[in-house]
């Protein structure tokens, strides 16, 4: 290989990173929503647990903490806050639950 295919080659590598990682970075998505939460909601996958939305048939993954917050025999409604990325599958992270309606 001569010295200008060697860095064509490391050029087109560098910008098929940088395409692929500029498109990752806007694909993520931040959202605030209420929604109500049932028990039926709530599942566990391999000591995973995870939360369905209805609305957007979203697969959220909550933490323990998280779960073990949720009074739903007291609040019907929460505040949820999670991300996921467009590109990917319909799952996604809750980053918080507030209760709605509960005063701190």
């Amino acid at each position: 290989m001569t010295q200008l295919q060697v860095y064509k080659t490391a050029f087109i590598a560098l910008l098929v990173i940088f395409v692929l990682s500029f498109t990752y970075m806007f694909s993520q998505v931040d959202v605030m929503t209420t929604q109500e939460i049932t028990e039926e909601q709530i599942a566990e996958e391999n000591g995973q647990y995870y939360i369905v939305l209805e609305v957007e048939s979203r697969k959220l993954k909550i933490s323990e903490d998280l779960l073990q917050s949720l009074e739903l025999d007291k609040y019907k409604e929460y505040k949820i806050s999670y991300s996921y990325n467009k590109l990917f599958s319909k799952t996604g992270k809750i980053d918080s639950v507030i209760p709605y309606g509960k005063t701190p």
